[in-house]
């Protein structure tokens, strides 16, 4: 890292002396891609600058909301006002000493334009946003972090770069918190002579979602811990979405589809699901699923936000997620995909040649043995017992849940009869709108998307946390039973606590600690439980 942009202290001997800023301006680049937040972030960064003491000056040339539309932002941070009347708007060749790329084709463009200084910093996501050539059959590939990563770090003297995206999902997180999480690696990295409190400050300073902003932050400032297990996320769910065919969607469905889309990230959120949804069901199901996104759009466009729909974006991305629960169909479909007999192979470096066996081991409970069934009420599973004297239904315990009659089995997978087993379950997925289980799940769903409307029409960061609480629940089993009996207890705590007439903002800064506690690890659960209860006071 260049001294330019280091701090000198100077004083007494025992390091306590003032902080003297170098004259010399601190350039920073940062290059996106339209529709990514490259004006927020450059936001966020002016800002903490000015917390840090600099004076910064920038100009930006926002693109297209579209990937045809490369976006740049330049930035000089000075040590005295009088400085920035130097400001240069056009970064010079081989002087940026802080290149910050949102997208990995565009921090390569910028690097290879020679705008990075031989001692400069690269801050990066490597995760993808494809451009039309690409997309076209015709070109057969596409730029990939594996390409870029040697460039990067042979031209930097410092790469901090990592896929974004994916470390939102690994924090629990949606896409949104992508650059957040970025800007935390920034600020802990050392590129930038900001204390870390500098950066805490420019998002509260900006005011947008800012409690989910500085919790992707926080997580991002300890990049150096999660890095190992981002890198070994397994590439399993890639695979197999790419293997998915695109769906066939009638005439007025599609047009559906696109007259909602009304920005680029939109449009892919629901062109994902419909692929998804498609795969996992068929057409109506994603119609289904289109009408509950129109609602919540219809409802946050009325009332005039100018927030970017982030409600509508994030119950549009949950949403597909929690329609395709896991039953016994889909872990049958699971089970028998070609990917992952060529995933354990892998692994367990076996070749072609050789003969292998799979056996897998299930332990259905009652609720997952009649889950395809016809008949059964449309609550119960989830809902959590419900004790008199407190206000918050109780999460379903260990004892109860060891109870419950299971039944053990073991299958050969990769054997004919086995395999045709499961492939035999897979033809009852048209009648999985009809089944018990069905009937449970959207009676979840309808009750958050519900809570969602209403969240709404009461404040505006109320409605972004309940949209978000819709991931608390997952997986299958006990697990799903027990996130579900969580969320009701997130929004039991939420209706008593405006109950007593708190403060909106402070609704939503408390149901901000109960997600963060409950996304925390195993205990979490317990954890969010027992914090909304002393908070009660019951």
């Amino acid at each position: 890292m260049s001294k330019k942009l280091a701090q000198r202290k100077r004083g007494s001997g025992d390091g306590d002396g003032e902080m003297v800023k170098l004259t010399t301006p601190i350039t920073v680049l940062v290059a996106a891609v339209g529709g990514q937040g490259g004006q927020l972030f450059s936001q966020w960064l002016f800002d903490a600058a000015k917390e840090a003491g600099f004076y910064p000056t920038g100009v930006g040339l926002p693109g297209l909301s579209q990937r045809e539309g490369a976006t740049v932002y330049y930035l000089e941070f000075f040590a005295e006002p009088e400085a920035t009347a130097l400001f240069s708007p056009f970064p010079e060749k081989g002087k940026v000493q802080v290149l910050i790329g949102l997208e990995l084709l565009e921090l390569l463009r910028a690097v290879r334009e020679g705008y990075l200084a031989e001692d400069g910093v690269i801050i990066g996501s490597t995760h993808r946003v494809l451009t039309t050539d690409e997309k076209l059959p015709i070109w057969g590939n596409f730029v990939t972090s594996e390409q870029v990563l040697p460039i990067l770090r042979q031209r930097s003297k410092q790469c901090v770069a990592f896929d974004a995206v994916q470390a939102a999902k690994l924090a629990g997180l949606s896409e949104l918190a992508a650059n957040a999480i970025l800007f935390g690696a920034l600020a802990s990295s050392g590129a930038l002579p900001f204390p870390v409190e500098a950066f805490r400050r420019a998002i509260e300073h900006y005011g947008i979602a800012v409690s989910f902003n500085l919790r992707a932050f926080e997580f991002g400032s300890r990049y150096r811990e999660w890095l190992p297990q981002l890198q070994k996320l397994d590439d399993f769910a890639t695979q197999e979405w790419e293997s998915l065919p695109e769906p066939k969607l009638p005439t007025e469905l599609q047009r559906e589809l696109e007259a909602l889309s009304i920005d680029d990230e939109l449009a892919k959120i629901l062109r994902h699901a419909a692929k998804w949804l498609c795969h996992y069901q068929d057409a109506r199901y994603f119609a289904r699923y289109l009408d509950c996104v129109r609602a919540i759009y219809e409802r946050e466009n009325g009332q005039g936000t100018k927030e970017g729909l982030l409600v509508t974006k994030e119950v549009a991305r949950i949403l597909a997620t929690r329609m395709a629960y896991e039953d016994a169909i889909r872990v049958a479909q699971l089970k028998t995909q070609r990917q992952r007999f060529e995933r354990l192979k892998k692994e367990h470096q076996i070749g072609n040649e050789t003969v292998y066996r799979v056996v897998d081991f299930f332990s259905p409970d009652w609720d997952e043995l009649t889950g395809l069934l016809p008949f059964g009420g449309a609550r119960g599973e989830g809902e959590g017992t419900r004790n008199e004297e407190s206000e918050l239904p109780e999460l379903p315990s260990q004892s109860e849940e060891l109870k419950r009659a299971s039944l053990q089995m073991k299958i050969e997978t990769s054997s004919l009869t086995g395999y045709l087993l499961l492939k035999v379950l897979q033809l009852l997925k048209p009648l999985r709108p009809y089944s018990r289980r069905f009937k449970r799940e959207w009676a979840a769903i309808n009750e958050w998307i519900e809570a969602v409307k209403q969240a709404i029409d009461k404040d505006y960061d109320l409605a972004f946390l309940v949209a978000r609480s819709g991931e608390l629940v997952r997986g299958y089993g006990r697990t799903r039973r027990k996130t579900l009996a969580l969320w009701r207890t997130f929004a039991a705590f939420l209706n008593a606590l405006e109950k007593r007439g708190m403060k909106v903002s402070e609704v939503v800064d408390l149901g901000e600690q109960f997600l963060s506690l409950a996304m925390s690890g195993p205990e979490g659960a317990e954890k969010a439980w027992l914090f909304a209860k002393e908070r009660l006071g019951n």
